[in-house]
């Protein structure tokens, strides 16, 4: 199956007797890895090579993988592999996206004329690349060490937070990172180890358990193809669409064209239709839901017609705050549903606090004049809407958590699922209004425990996604300082190649000897004359990089992009 990626690999291998660490990127290594060895010692004996002296890792090119599974994104990634700097592996992709235009011209020669105008092709990229060296290099130590500078100062500020509050699991997780980074045989610190609540997961507990009640002859279902579950799920569905109608009007200007607004009615038209056959279904679940519509339609002043964002869907949760009846079944239906809206409603509010932190930093440092500071403030209010959006959605299910509690006796459930306060809405490292720097408190949406457990203390350690978001973090800085060093010495290896190439091409001037004058003089011409070129390369790189040093020693991220 690997025959041909295995032969390249091994006879590459054996000219890298001095090579001691090999790091090995390719699309698949995750799986191609797996039993290499054993795959070794099937080829004949002049492919193997003594693997017990070299320290091999198995990467997979950042473009690649976000295509694979989880267990792949965090075991072979060059972002969180120690040594790795800011290299991402697509090199070889980028030789044949710059060979594509040539695939109209060589597709109608022979054999031989199109291999040597592939290899005219790529010995032309290569020297560009070559030559571009001193140029490219500058660039990219320009924008790393900035970013060095903005990594470091952010880990550390989220590190001085958490050791604040829990210098004993930070210390622990330094520990572990460590050790992984020595070897990646032990634990990885950036695996989930706890299960998250999701809607998804759920419905799919839910909609197994009305399986198996329906082998066991049990069917609760009072229509042809919604059961209580999907009824109730539909159900917030339909809620989530009201609050985003909702916004949409709110965000509506003072005139609005005729587009915007015929698309709002026609948003606002389809909903109420899919609400008022939700409501017919309704009825066969919950009976008592048509004389509490009944009440309300007689109350009501206005004879306006009613809008689709404001028609109120009568939750069992809801009807249990009145005197009706309701199922029980249907209450632990939304008990469940309500849970994993709120833990994904709070998962969705901490990606989007960091993100915000992140924007406003990068706003600080580097947004400059009227244009790009209003796109900026664009981005950050579309930011600060989700932002609201998620907070809206975890209130709705705790209000609705804290009512079915009771009926179903659910104690102790606010441990879980505390209340979300104005103030609470904040950042990892934004402490309360009136906390100093010395005094501030990291608020609880950043502590909430995972719903399943791996046998630790729930009040003793702190969220899975806060110990992910320190290691990577701590990798995230570590990469960046790699990626200053790495370039730094690619410097120094370009500048040493060049030398040694120079002086190459000058013994090739008199290796050939039975040849007449001219033709000697010529082939000693064109040698000296390519020694010099490389020669010139290397001092005009060496100027070009002179002001490396000056960059380094600059500890602001503005100065050091100037």
């Amino acid at each position: 199956r690997y025959m041909n990626m295995d032969y390249f690999f091994f006879s590459t291998v054996q000219h890298s007797d001095e090579v001691s660490v090999l790091n090995v990127s390719y699309d698949i290594a995750c799986q191609w890895s797996k039993h290499l060895w054993d795959r070794m010692s099937t080829y004949p004996s002049r492919l193997h090579f003594e693997r017990d002296r070299k320290t091999m890792t198995f990467l997979i090119p950042k473009f690649h993988l976000p295509a694979h599974i989880a267990a792949c994104q965090i075991s072979f990634s060059h972002n969180l592999i120690k040594g790795m700097g800011r290299t991402d592996g697509e090199a070889p992709e980028r030789g044949w996206a710059n060979i594509n235009p040539v695939a109209t011209s060589t597709r109608e020669m022979g054999p031989g004329a199109r291999r040597d105008t592939l290899d005219d092709h790529f010995g032309y990229y290569n020297w560009k690349k070559v030559t571009n060296y001193g140029i490219s290099l500058l660039s990219k130590i320009k924008t790393a060490i900035p970013e060095r500078e903005q990594h470091q100062c952010d880990f550390d500020e989220f590190n001085r937070a958490l050791t604040e509050e829990r210098p004993s699991e930070v210390a622990q997780w330094k520990e572990v990172v460590e050790n992984w980074e020595s070897d990646h045989s032990s634990k990885n610190p950036f695996e989930i180890r706890t299960v998250s609540m999701t809607l998804a997961a759920v419905r799919l507990k839910l909609s197994q358990q009305e399986a198996e009640d329906l082998e066991n002859g049990l069917n609760n279902s009072l229509h042809m193809d919604i059961s209580p579950g999907v009824l109730i799920s539909s159900g917030m569905d339909l809620e989530e669409q009201q609050y985003r109608l909702q916004q949409d009007l709110a965000a509506l200007s003072t005139h609005p064209t005729d587009l915007q607004t015929t698309k709002l009615q026609e948003h606002s038209n389809a909903l109420l239709r899919k609400i008022e056959q939700w409501c017919n279904i309704q009825l066969l679940y919950m009976p008592a839901v048509g004389r509490l519509r009944a009440v309300e339609i007689a109350n009501v002043q206005s004879l306006r017609e009613e809008k689709a964002h404001e028609v109120k869907l009568w939750f069992p949760s809801k009807v249990k705050e009145t005197t009706e009846p309701c199922e029980e079944s249907l209450c632990a239906y939304e008990w469940e549903l309500r849970r994993a809206q709120a833990h994904e409603a709070l998962d969705e509010l901490r990606r989007q606090l960091r993100l915000r932190t992140h924007l406003y930093k990068f706003k600080d440092t580097h947004i400059r004049g009227q244009r790009a500071n209003t796109r900026a403030s664009a981005v950050l209010n579309k930011v600060e809407q989700t932002i609201k959006t998620a907070v809206a959605r975890y209130r709705r299910a705790w209000s609705a958590v804290k009512t079915l509690s009771m009926v179903l006796g659910k104690p102790n459930w606010e441990i879980e699922l505390p209340e979300l306060r104005p103030a609470d809405v904040r950042g990892m490292t934004e402490g309360e209004a009136g906390q100093s720097e010395g005094t501030h408190t990291l608020s609880w949406i950043w502590k909430t425990h995972g719903v399943a457990g791996v046998g630790e203390d729930s009040k003793a350690v702190l969220s899975e996604g806060l110990r992910i978001e320190w290691c990577k973090s701590w990798a995230h800085a570590n990469r960046w300082a790699e990626e200053v060093d790495l370039l730094q010495e690619e410097m120094r290896h370009v500048a040493s190649f060049l030398s040694w190439h120079a002086g190459w091409w000058e013994e090739q001037a008199n290796r050939r000897t039975a040849l007449a004058a001219p033709e000697q003089e010529g082939i000693e011409g064109y040698a000296k004359r390519q020694a010099a070129l490389r020669r010139a390369m290397r001092d005009r790189f060496q100027q070009m990089w002179s002001v490396v040093p000056a960059l380094l020693q600059s500890t602001s991220p503005a100065i050091a992009v100037s």
